[in-house]
């Protein structure tokens, strides 16, 4: 993503923000897939910037430099407007950031969003990285029951992230008053649900690996949309090896070819 692309993403999110009435940005920060810790940019702001660890009170809390940060910005001041700006030309070209507008009270959002990361699974709790922009949309297209996702349209006027193509993309919240629950339990994720999440990951090995074999007017979001087809197909087959898995992935994108001309994807 371009220092001009950038701008444009800001431009955008600004105009969001004026539609629906909110003078604040939160933006998550996934430090792990950051070139170096952002805490210290983050603490640097003067008048300072609301800042919140998502991996407060988890095992992974000690871990201050690779923690996913929720930080709010007030558009109203220049320097936090500013600093933001900086942000997303400093991490142009990294699936690093997710931005939502929400007019919770910081603390209760935090908190909320905190309590989003932790999921279960057979019993086992785990961490759900709901932040990562690559995986977010996902769950809301394949991965989580409407039911589920309500834990992150209720707080959010909208989401906001870029594609793998650098290009905005923007969801819509449900924008609901906070609830307070102190009954909370984390999110309980199928066998199956955890199934069509990982195909995200194999979608994105086989990007590389069927890479020549991939049509070369194709984008990367649509390399990947193709891939992570072909991989749900192949877990629907029952196929569980690599080889297996890339064969059938290549076998469902030469079907698509023929039934939809290759074409750039437009967003």
């Amino acid at each position: 993503m371009s220092t001009q692309a950038c701008t444009t993403w800001l431009n955008l999110l600004l105009c969001a923000c004026e539609q629906v009435q909110t003078p604040y940005l939160h933006v998550i920060i996934d430090q792990a897939g950051c070139e170096s810790p952002m805490r210290p940019s983050v603490l640097s702001v003067d008048p300072p910037l609301d800042c919140y660890s998502l991996f407060t009170g988890l095992p992974e809390e000690g871990a201050e430099d690779l923690a996913p940060l929720l930080v709010r910005v007030d558009l109203r001041q220049p320097l936090q407007k500013q600093w933001f700006l900086g942000l997303l030309n400093a991490t142009q070209g990294l699936p690093v950031l997710l931005i939502l507008a929400s007019d919770w009270p910081f603390p209760i959002l935090a908190e909320h969003l905190g309590r989003c990361i932790e999921a279960l699974n057979g019993g086992c709790l785990g961490l759900l990285r709901y932040y990562d922009p690559r995986l977010f949309p996902l769950l809301f297209s394949h991965v989580l029951t409407p039911k589920q996702q309500q834990a992150w349209l209720q707080p959010a006027l909208f989401w906001s992230w870029v594609d793998r193509d650098g290009l905005p993309q923007h969801l819509l919240g449900a924008a609901q008053s906070p609830v307070f629950d102190d009954s909370f339990t984390p999110l309980e994720l199928s066998d199956s649900q955890i199934d069509v999440l990982c195909c995200a990951s194999d979608a994105t090995a086989a990007m590389a690996s069927l890479a020549a074999e991939l049509p070369g007017e194709w984008g990367a979001e649509q390399r990947f949309r193709g891939c992570y087809s072909g991989m749900l197909a192949a877990s629907s087959a029952g196929l569980l090896t690599t080889s297996q898995r890339e064969a059938l992935t290549l076998e469902h994108l030469h079907q698509t070819w023929v039934s939809e001309p290759a074409t750039v994807e437009k967003h």
